[in-house]
């Protein structure tokens, strides 16, 4: 069986980890997993949750480009939204 294109997407997940913690999210930025270890658990409150915010920005990041080179594979180069492929001639 093949898998399609919207099950590819809905798939995709990024991780990015520091300083004991790991944060992984989906396409859309959404968290998804997030772990601690014991050296995430001595950082302060404030500290901890700018930690979290970096790593999930950088996953977020990941997964957005995974998703558009999984569209790229299917999507022609010279489309655009709104657009119409059908030249002129």
């Amino acid at each position: 069986m093949t898998v399609g294109l919207s099950e590819r997407l809905d798939a995709v997940r990024r991780e990015a980890s520091a300083r004991g913690v790991t944060v992984v999210v989906d396409l859309h930025g959404k968290l998804v997993d997030l772990v601690f270890e014991r050296e995430a658990l001595s950082m302060r409150p404030h500290e901890l949750a700018g930690v979290v915010r970096a790593l999930a920005e950088e996953a977020s990041e990941a997964a957005l480009a995974e998703g558009t080179a999984l569209l790229a594979d299917v999507v022609p180069p010279t489309w655009s939204p709104g657009g119409s492929d059908v030249h002129a001639g």
